[in-house]
């Protein structure tokens, strides 16, 4: 069971904040950056935490508006102009009225036609990386790792 602070901070990360930020926010952290950075970090790797902080992440993917199959769907039904754009009107005394619904223009599609693109990974340039059989090379995958984490890793590392 997470106390009231602890509970806090992990809230403030689900809402997007940065590890730094939601302790501070939580704890009314005032003092150094980099000592606020350290508990932080970890804090946010306590057992207690990592489990909180996943089922809450589960929440909200279960809560997800749309599906990738069903963003691409509904971005190609704008290219094919069957989504429809609203228009409306501003009268003289500053309210808004419905008067229809018309095709997207070309600029819309256009910009629909750019996210599946990106979706799709189609502008991806992909880049072999090799070393000698000395030196190899190694890939870590860092994308789950916040900002802060990882510039402590890199402190670590020097």
């Amino acid at each position: 069971m997470l106390n009231a602070k602890q509970e806090m901070f992990v809230q403030n990360l689900v809402k997007g904040m940065s590890q730094r930020e939601a302790y501070k926010k939580a704890y009314n952290a005032t003092y150094d950056p980099k000592a606020i950075d350290s508990k932080a970090c970890n804090l946010f790797n306590s057992g207690k935490i990592q489990a909180r902080y996943k089922e809450l992440m589960g929440e909200i993917k279960d809560q997800s508006i749309m599906t990738a199959i069903e963003r691409r769907k509904w971005l190609t039904n704008v290219i094919n102009g069957k989504e429809l754009e609203t228009v409306e009107i501003t009268l003289p005394d500053g309210q808004k009225e419905l008067v229809g619904s018309k095709e997207a223009d070309l600029n819309t599609k256009m910009k629909a036609m750019d996210m599946l693109n990106k979706m799709d990974g189609e502008y991806i340039t992909n880049h072999k990386i090799s070393g000698d059989k000395d030196n190899p090379v190694n890939i870590v995958d860092l994308s789950h790792l916040s900002t802060e984490e990882i510039r402590e890793l890199l402190k670590d590392e020097h």
